[in-house]
């Protein structure tokens, strides 16, 4: 028996890297404890005296939209069930990280593994390990899960119906974070756009899609009528920003989407990783372009100006480091800079940048279909945290907001690294010495995952 499971792991890698993500993983929950958080100090005293309904109620015409996921939390949360969590939790690891494998045809299962290793567990501690996974995360891994299915309609794969009503119900519980819900919609209308000019329909196909928007639709339906949503940003307006009512559609835009990139340029590692993939896949590409090759270099200097060369930038260009370093700090165009056109250009250089990331995807792929895919689930993702804008508790959701691009990015560095392998197979050493060097860094992740989850309950909830 046992041979014949060592054989299963030679032979597929996939189990060989699933199994190594399970005991990291694993072996990080024994040490998670729910000492505070929403879940420990509210989430678990609300059925004391009350039905789940009647709290539900009160939550959707209070606070939230989000019912079906407060159901689980609140269910867990009673009594503290952290064991439970933790299992659950694993599980959804799990599956989020044979949701990638799967999505990314399995050509890149040990990248897949080790950057999902990267991910920064301090950000899942943001309202306690409980409430931040049971909100964030597991939308995220079951909405994943649901991508599949459009993956299986494409491709005319095989899918029984038990799988097929799994993924409805989990994609029922994802999107319920409304965020989640606008980003699934918008990868979903790619699909179905290209599903119809390639001519890949069947008519199962097409009653599992329209299912699919259909419950977009009602969770984003449900988010915009709630009277929760509506009361709690007049509650965070009240307590985080009091000009928040005055701001215009335009002014939030601009505050979410600088927030956004400052964050990505100056704090995010999978963005840096997405910024290297650039650069390589603009020079690699058979369709070569000096004008994309001289852009794609534009985020990752940016990212080195922000970070690497910061020192040297605030002694040469204080102004450049003070005015971005202002965004950094969270300020934002307000009553006072509002004319002023100094404000607008973090937006603009934000703006550019981005543009220049969706020239080089579109442009350097051999098979458009791959660059505007990635535009596509790239923007989706960019939004789910652009979005964030249009709320008083952007600057208090700290970085948890940014767990759902986090794995557009992780999907889109390896679609990537697929595309332009050859290019690090033609050369034997600098592959070897990528190779190495990522292993080295992936093993410091797993060490600085296990110092946050410790060092939390010495500091609080802090971010590395």
């Amino acid at each position: 028996m046992m041979k014949q499971i060592l054989a299963k792991f030679r032979e597929d890698s996939r189990y060989k890297f699933l199994a190594i993500t399970f005991l990291v993983i694993g072996f990080e929950h024994l040490f998670i404890r729910e000492y505070t958080g929403d879940a420990a100090i509210a989430f678990s005293h609300y059925l004391d005296r009350t039905t789940l309904f009647a709290t539900l109620h009160l939550r959707f015409t209070t606070w939230t939209s989000r019912v079906l996921i407060e159901a689980v939390l609140l269910k867990i949360s009673q009594n503290m069930h952290i064991i439970i969590w933790a299992m659950i939790d694993i599980l959804m690891w799990m599956l989020l990280t044979w949701s990638l494998m799967k999505l990314t045809n399995y050509k890149r299962n040990y990248l897949i593994m080790s950057l999902v290793f990267f991910v920064p567990l301090s950000m899942m501690n943001g309202a306690g390990w409980m409430a931040t996974s049971i909100n964030y995360f597991w939308p995220l891994a079951l909405g994943t899960f649901a991508l599949i299915s459009l993956y299986k309609i494409y491709h005319h794969e095989k899918m029984s119906f038990l799988i097929g009503i799994v993924m409805l119900l989990g994609l029922v519980f994802a999107t319920n974070f409304e965020t989640y819900g606008v980003m699934y919609l918008c990868i979903l209308s790619y699909f179905s756009v290209m599903m119809l000019i390639e001519r890949r329909i069947s008519f199962s196909g097409i009653l599992f899609v329209i299912t699919q928007y259909a419950i977009c639709f009602a969770n984003i339906g449900l988010a915009l009528i709630a009277p929760g949503n509506k009361q709690r940003v007049l509650v965070e307006t009240k307590f985080r920003m009091l000009d928040f009512a005055s701001m215009t559609p335009f002014d939030k835009l601009v505050m979410g989407f600088n927030h956004t990139f400052s964050e990505l340029t100056d704090n995010n590692i999978f963005f840096l990783f997405f910024s290297m993939m650039l650069v390589i896949v603009a020079f690699s590409s058979k369709k070569r372009s000096r004008v994309i090759d001289v852009a794609s270099w534009f985020p990752i200097s940016f990212i080195a100006l922000r970070t690497v060369f910061a020192p040297v930038v605030n002694i040469y260009a204080p102004e450049f480091g003070a005015l971005f370093g202002a965004v950094t700090k969270q300020q934002r165009v307000d009553a006072v800079n509002y004319f002023d056109f100094v404000s607008y250009i973090p937006f603009i250089t934000y703006v550019l940048m981005l543009i220049v990331i969706l020239l080089v995807l579109i442009n350097s792929f051999e098979d458009l279909k791959l660059g505007t895919f990635l535009s596509v689930a790239f923007l989706s993702g960019l939004l789910t945290s652009v979005a964030v804008g249009f709320s008083p508790s952007i600057y208090a959701s700290g970085s948890r907001i940014f767990f759902f691009i986090d794995f557009v990015l992780i999907y889109a560095i390896t679609m990537m690294y697929s595309e332009i392998s050859f290019f690090f197979d033609e050369r034997r050493s600098l592959k070897k010495i990528v190779k190495w060097s990522f292993c080295a860094l992936t093993i410091f992740a797993i060490i600085n995952n296990l110092i946050a989850i410790g060092a939390t309950y010495y500091y609080g909830s802090i971010s590395f």
